[in-house]
């Protein structure tokens, strides 16, 4: 007796080209986003390529992630942790905002035109995550909640305007060590800062 084929009783061949059915979680949704980010920048993602990427229709990732604008707040969440992840709250006040602002550098800078897009967003609430904690730190070093604040804003426009200078590929390395080089410069003014605020002579 002749027997059906492999899969002709009533079961389903799976086309590779359509789109797959499986569940999507937010946490492989940022991981594709930030692999097209890091190969082809902010630019180069697209709702439509990041459904590409996951193999979901675009419907799909829509349920998901209603905008592009929606998919980088996911993004900024991520690197932020990866940041705050390597935090050193037991470190004394200088190498711990050393260390921070290092690792901001490498994150965010690994994400070609994510810089500008945070710049853009300076505002968001998000950025919060990583200001208070540094806040905390200076305010319990000696500073004013106003001294603080400025030091802050200071360090933060230093940084978002390294990752803004752009650097070739060969040059990273370069800049990085600038970075460093520049950030412990402006440490010092900070450190000059503390010390002459409680500095008692007139």
């Amino acid at each position: 007796m002749d027997r059906d084929p492999p899969g002709a009783r009533g079961a389903r061949t799976v086309d590779p080209r359509a789109p797959r059915q499986s569940v999507l979680r937010e946490a492989e949704i940022v991981a594709t986003a930030l692999s097209i980010i890091e190969r082809d920048g902010v630019e180069g993602l697209t709702m439509r390529r990041l459904s590409q990427s996951l193999g979901v229709s675009l419907g799909a990732t829509y349920k998901h992630v209603a905008t592009k604008d929606d998919l980088l707040r996911l993004v900024t969440a991520e690197l932020y942790t990866r940041v705050l992840d390597a935090d050193t709250p037991d470190a004394d006040w200088r190498p711990r905002l050393r260390s921070f602002l290092l690792r901001m550098h490498e994150v965010v800078g690994s994400c070609r035109g994510l810089a500008a897009h945070l710049a853009a967003h300076a505002d968001d609430p998000i950025t919060a995550r990583l200001y208070h904690p540094l806040h905390a730190a200076l305010t319990q070093t000696g500073f004013t909640p106003d001294g603080a604040d400025r030091v802050l804003r200071v360090l933060f426009f230093y940084t978002s305007g390294a990752l803004l200078t752009p650097a070739s590929e060969p040059a990273r390395e370069r800049a990085a060590a600038d970075f460093a080089a520049g950030l412990d410069m402006v440490l010092d003014g900070v450190a000059h800062a503390l010390a002459a605020e409680h500095d008692p002579t007139p």
